[in-house]
């Protein structure tokens, strides 16, 4: 088993040293709101900086809510240039939540993001009007540049109803390699 940071053998036990071995984590301080906008946008407060050449396990859980069901939500991320990302998310699935109801509806999905979180890359959760709802989403990142990892959402589909990420949304991310 494989440890960051890896300690030898009599080697001195540092406060800097343990403290790389601790997740670094963050939480939404405020709602965040979407309106009109089906194009990926940088969360205001879910993210945490990276280091260059590291390898890091990401866990999140967002708290989310629409006035529109049919807004939905999509997700993806911000990202040093030259990075690897591969994500998946559990959550509703965008057709299974309609009006104020709700019904057996999961989601599950894998891609692979681009550097900075271009191109397509994205999943679509499934909100219900008018009722809150949460998104699980894991992802394992590999750096070749220091930077930011930053969650990215919008819309779905543009609606003038807003699509929200609500405060205690939040986001961690543990150092591997």
């Amino acid at each position: 088993m494989s440890t960051y940071p890896p300690w030898a053998a009599g080697q001195r036990i540092t406060a800097a040293g343990l403290r790389a071995g601790l997740p670094d984590w963050v939480s939404k301080s405020a709602d965040e709101i979407v309106t009109s906008s089906s194009t990926l946008q940088l969360d205001d407060h879910l993210t945490l900086p990276v280091e260059a050449g590291a390898t890091y396990t990401v866990h999140s859980q967002l708290f989310v809510s629409a006035g529109d069901s049919a807004a939905d939500i999509k997700i993806g991320w911000s990202f040093p240039a030259g990075g690897t990302l591969h994500f998946g998310g559990t959550g509703a699935h965008t057709g299974a939540l309609t009006g104020s109801t709700s019904g057996d509806a999961e989601f599950f999905g894998i891609r692979n993001a681009q550097p900075n979180g271009g191109g397509g890359t994205s999943l679509a959760f499934g909100i219900s009007s008018g009722l809150n709802t949460w998104i699980r989403l894991e992802a394992i990142l590999i750096t070749t540049a220091a930077g930011a990892l930053t969650l990215m959402w919008a819309q779905n589909s543009p609606s003038g109803t807003a699509t929200r990420v609500m405060s205690g949304s939040w986001l961690e991310l543990r150092r591997r390699a």
